[in-house]
């Protein structure tokens, strides 16, 4: 089990399921969540601002949606790369999205923070093969 996951999206509902499918899959012990772009960004700079080691205050995971209002997802992914990553090393990050865009999997190979592309909603199955695939190594030490 993570210690923390973000998950970022526009719509409450699905960010009200995603909590709730975190908590029943015994994702993370903690979920954080942010309605767009700019709450994350603001989020991960109150780590760096407020904590002596941010990366050990920072979630392991995070959901993100690209496509949201105020500051959608590749702008976060722009300056989150270019001013935070360097902070959190060991975030890694999942796009959440209703539809798999090609165009926009192939624009994703920018940003090596991302490791997966994943489709809304975020339920018990995919939850556990993110496990398996990302954290395997993480649940043998637990």
């Amino acid at each position: 089990m993570l210690q923390k996951v973000l998950v970022v999206n526009d719509n409450e509902l699905l960010l009200m399921i995603a909590k709730k499918m975190i908590g029943i899959a015994g994702f993370a012990k903690e979920t954080i969540t942010a309605t767009d772009g700019l709450e994350a960004i603001d989020y991960f700079e109150g780590l760096v601002q407020n904590e002596a080691d941010p990366a050990s205050a920072a979630p392991e995971f995070m959901f993100l949606d690209l496509h949201m209002p105020t500051m959608d997802g590749w702008e976060f992914l722009e300056i989150f790369t270019q001013k935070y990553a360097k902070y959190f090393p060991n975030l890694k990050i999942a796009i959440l999205s209703a539809s798999v865009d090609m165009e926009d999997m192939l624009l994703l190979v920018k940003y090596p923070i991302v490791v997966d592309f994943v489709a809304k909603p975020i339920d018990e199955e995919l939850l556990n093969e993110i496990q398996a695939k990302y954290f395997k190594k993480e649940l043998q030490n637990v």
